[in-house]
Order: C-alpha cells, then structure tokens, then sequence
C-alpha cells in the first residue's frame, strides 16, 4: 500500500512539472527556453545517480552495438515536454493530462499488437479491447459531453478576485499564483479541437520515448542511465534549437523581479518522476507502475485546475468529467493489468 501510494504522488508530480515549465516559460520568453532549463537540470540529476549507483563504466562499449535509434529517445522526450508547455494555457491542467494520455493508449496498444522498437508482441485480448472501449468512452464523457452539458459557460467561483495582469498561462491573474478563474471559456471553439490532437500526438511520442527507453535501458543495464542518456540528447537538441530559433538564451529577464523561485525546479520534479518509476517498475511490475502514475496525474490535474496553483487559470471541472475520469480509469486498468 505504501508503494501504491507513492506511485501515485509522484504520477501527480507530472502536471505540477508542467504549470512550473509553463511559469517558467512566461519568464525566460519561449517554450524551447524553458525546456532547455528543465532538461539541463534533468541531465544534471541523473548524471549524479548513474556515477553513484552505477553499474560502471557509464556507456559501456557493448551498447553501440545496439540499434540506432535507441538513442533517439529524447528528441521524443522534447516533443512531450514543449508541447506540454504550449497547451496548458489552451486545455488547462486535467485535459493537459487527458489527452497525451489518450495518445499513450492509442500508440501503447499498435507498439504491443505490432511489437514496435523491441518490444514483446502483446496480441490484442477481450480484456484489453474492453478496457480500450471504456477508456475511449471515459475520454468521450469527460471532454466531448462535458463540452455540451456546460456548453461555453464558466461558473464564477465566490471569494475569487478578479484581476487584469498577466498569468503564467495568459489569461487574467498577476501572475502571483493566486490562480484567479478566467473569464471566458474556450472548450466551443473549433480550434480547441487542433490542441487537443497536439496533446494526442505528443502523448503518442510519449509512449514512443517510454518503448525506446526500455531497450536503451536494456542495452545500458540500467533504466537510471537510460534516462539520462534522454536528459542529455534532449539537451543537445533544445541547445541547438534555442540558438538557432531563440537566437539567444534570454535568461536574464527570469532573474528580474516578480518571479517566483518555484518555476526554476521542473527539472528536479522531472528527475524525481524518472527515479522513482526506476524503482518502483520492479517492485510493483511496470503495468501497475503506469497505472497509478496516471491515477496521480489526473489526481495532479483535477487539483491545479480546481485550485488554480502555480498560476495556473482556476477551471471549473463537473460531475460529468469526473465520471468521465472514472470510467476512463477502469478502461486503463484493464488494458495495463488485462
């Protein structure tokens, strides 16, 4: 039970790792920047506990033998995390969550049936297809039929005072992390429709990232070291972006004032979700690791939406989408555990 517990807590990590990015990004100007510093501070960490807990030498020889792209895991890991920077604002922290995690289903399942990048072929069951319906009518409800129970409305909330600065996600907050509610509603309009299948594709790369990551760790002997080989070739990649396309590091408007200290730490958040699902895959076995870890990130997002922290916009969520998140996590349940 404590192990569950945990499993949990730290799935609920993942969103507060994006509204912290997504603070981050409104102070160095660009979502590439703020990836940057996470994945930095992401190398950094796992360096230390690869050297530390070894086992040694750090890229054996053996593993060049392995195939190439294995090495590519981070490349997805950047697609996952800047794209998650970039709809917070659009979606709000549960469908932030929601979607990639309909698109880690949905590319989860063609890598088991297909035996995708190494992976062991895991043949479509009745289980698993059950579980795949319920998750797709999860989803359904939570977003599609709570788009037309609350249509374009946005419940004022009492004792919410109401400002005009700017916000970590651009609507109406100073910024200061009161999470004041926004005043329009944007779940009618066609283009959320666009977001909500960029949050879909970067889930799907997520899954990717997570396949590959097994056979790197694979060849590697160690999932700590795996993941810092992501950290370390998705830093490369933001390096060379950030020069080319940033034309510049502009970290020197996140250190003025009126930032707060919190959106400098999404790079350890992100470590501590990578070892902890290292150790807790063996001792709870990897379908039960990836369902409470998503149990927790729709725990995480239903928390920042509902309280609005980390300057996140205050968004009322229903009955409906919370039956919706219940159905959908039984679906999962059994797909991970079918």
């Amino acid at each position: 039970m404590p192990l569950l517990l945990l499993g949990v807590m730290v799935g609920a990590v993942t969103p507060i790792q994006t509204a912290v990015n997504s603070r981050l990004r409104m102070a160095v100007g660009t979502p590439f920047r703020a990836s940057l510093v996470s994945f930095t501070v992401g190398t950094l960490v796992t360096l230390v506990a690869s050297l530390t807990l070894g086992p040694h030498p750090l890229l054996p020889a053996s593993a060049l033998a392995g195939p190439w792209w294995m090495w590519l895991a981070g490349l997805f890991g950047v697609i996952f995390m800047t794209g998650n920077i970039l709809l917070l604002p659009k979606l709000g922290s549960l469908q932030t969550v929601m979607m990639p995690v309909l698109g880690q289903i949905l590319m989860g399942l063609l890598i088991d049936e297909f035996g995708w990048f190494g992976s062991p072929q895991q043949p479509m069951t009745v289980a698993r297809a059950i579980g795949a319906v319920l998750a797709a009518v999860g989803f359904a409800l939570a977003i599609v039929v709570a788009d037309l129970v609350y249509g374009g409305r946005l419940r004022p909330q009492r004792g919410v005072r109401r400002t005009e600065g700017p916000r970590a996600d651009g609507g109406g907050d100073d910024g200061t992390g009161t999470g004041v509610q926004v005043r329009r509603d944007e779940r009618m309009s066609p283009a959320i429709w666009l977001w909500r299948g960029i949050g879909m594709l970067c889930g799907m790369c997520s899954a990717v990232q997570t396949s590959i990551l097994g056979r790197l760790g694979t060849e590697l002997g160690s999932p700590i070291k795996a993941s810092f080989v992501s950290f370390l070739v998705g830093l490369l990649t933001l390096l060379v972006i950030v020069l080319v396309h940033d034309r510049g590091f502009g970290l020197h408007r996140a250190f003025g004032g009126g930032n707060p200290w919190w959106m400098w730490f999404g790079g350890f958040l992100g470590s501590l979700v990578v070892l902890t699902n290292s150790v807790l895959s063996p001792l709870l076995g990897t379908g039960l690791t990836v369902l409470v870890a998503l149990l927790g990130q729709v725990i995480g997002g239903l928390l920042i939406d509902t309280f609005g922290w980390f300057a996140v916009a205050r968004r009322r969520v229903g009955v409906v989408q919370i039956a919706g998140i219940v159905v959908a996590v039984a679906g999962i349940a059994l797909i991970r555990l079918g």
